[in-house]
């Protein structure tokens, strides 16, 4: 299925509100609750829209940003650290440092904690953090 204006228009809304009813998609754009249901399935079903999700807060009020180089492989260090599962994004990268680790924690103590146990890794040679203070 080719996407057109009104796809865009209504996969735009979703991505706002992915709770947004039809009638309501419908009403914003002067069309019928069938036909944007129709839409709304075409792109399902052609795998233009693969699920429909909400983003859950998690209470955290603090991120950081870990650079970490490895002592050895890269890919090794980086299955290591995904293995603690206290990352919220984690790359291998290119350039002085072979990965970038974001954290998000409740305080600065809790953020400490969580680059320490990174730290402690056999895998890491050395890591520089940086504390966001506030989001934009």
């Amino acid at each position: 299925m080719k996407s057109d204006a009104v796809d865009k228009r209504i996969l735009e809304m979703l991505k706002q509100d992915s709770r947004m009813t039809n009638v309501a998609i419908a009403k914003s754009l002067g069309m019928t609750e069938g036909a944007v249901r129709w839409r709304i399935r075409k792109m399902v079903d052609t795998g233009l829209v693969k699920r429909f999700t909400i983003d859950v807060g998690s209470g955290a009020s603090m991120f950081a940003v870990i650079m970490v180089k490895a002592k050895g492989e890269t890919k090794r260090m980086m299955s290591s650290i995904a293995d603690l599962k206290i990352h919220k994004e984690a790359y291998e990268i290119s350039g002085e440092f072979d990965g970038c680790v974001i954290i998000e924690g409740s305080s600065v103590e809790d953020l400490g904690d969580r680059v320490d146990r990174i730290r402690k890794l056999d895998e890491v040679s050395g890591t520089r953090t940086f504390i966001s203070f506030k989001q934009w």
